[in-house]
């Protein structure tokens, strides 16, 4: 098994290049390249990453208002149009510490941070990350208002 912190500590101590980076490229990236099957194999990896009393707030449903905060975006294409990485790192932290008692707290992202905190931003920002790219893979409307493309025909 490889190092469980070197995806975190490359994300962060890239931080100053991936603030330039379109977040919806990244978006798009896992929309193309990926199945909701996948992408649900790896929500639960990222799920995994958490304590258990963290990870039932981090549960998907219709009615959690952490994702119903972050399913904003899917009505935002003025967000989405200039969204960087590093924007989308901090909105999913902000919906963190608004919504679940457990990041109510949390240090900024570009703060310096444990080796535990990088872990568990980098975690979050991967499990909003597929959120937004399973529900873009599953309806059309999203997907128009990121301004992504599934292939290279169809919208």
């Amino acid at each position: 098994m490889g190092d469980s912190n070197k995806a975190p500590n490359d994300f962060f101590d890239n931080w100053n290049k991936i603030q330039s980076m379109s977040y919806k490229n990244v978006i798009e990236v896992l929309v193309k390249r990926s199945s909701e099957k996948k992408i649900l194999a790896l929500i639960q990896f990222e799920l995994d990453q958490f304590s258990e009393n963290v990870q039932k707030d981090l549960v998907i449903s219709e009615t959690n208002s952490f994702y119903q905060e972050i399913s904003n975006l899917f009505r935002d294409s003025n967000w989405w149009s200039t969204a960087t990485v590093t924007d989308a790192c901090k909105y999913y932290l902000t919906c963190a510490r608004n919504n679940i008692s457990y990041f109510e707290n949390y240090v900024e992202a570009d703060s310096d941070l444990s080796q535990i905190q990088k872990n568990e931003i980098f975690a979050l920002y991967q499990l909003c990350t597929l959120f937004v790219s399973w529900n873009a893979i599953k309806e059309k409307q999203i997907r128009e208002i990121i301004d992504i493309r599934k292939s290279l025909f169809f919208r």
